[in-house]
């Protein structure tokens, strides 16, 4: 058993029409100290420009690859969109279908 996850957290877009953030990088910041702390290494921090799209992708593809014993934790820490996508750091508002994560 392994012990992976992706905890990511966006205060800082790319597009000058997203509005900033206050705690959501630390938030995920302070997710994967505790998690880290309690089941051990194999978890990615991203933050701000850290968390584009292509970055989140990479490591999902990567989480898929677990064996079914593996204890895989995700936390996203970010603008949420009336679609229900995950807004990345370089999302942009007005095309979410395309630049943020379904």
């Amino acid at each position: 058993m392994a012990f992976l996850g992706l905890f990511v957290g966006i205060d800082r877009y790319a597009s000058p029409h997203a509005t900033w953030l206050h705690c959501a990088k630390r938030d995920a910041t302070a997710l994967h100290a505790l998690f880290a702390d309690t089941l051990g290494p194999g978890a990615l921090l991203l933050t701000d420009q850290q968390a584009t799209k292509s970055a989140i992708e990479a490591h999902f593809d990567k989480l898929a690859q677990c064996s079914p014993d593996d204890v895989v934790v995700i936390g996203f820490s970010c603008h949420g969109t009336p679609t229900h996508e995950l807004a990345t750091y370089d999302a942009d508002p007005s095309n979410l279908a395309n630049t943020a994560i379904p």
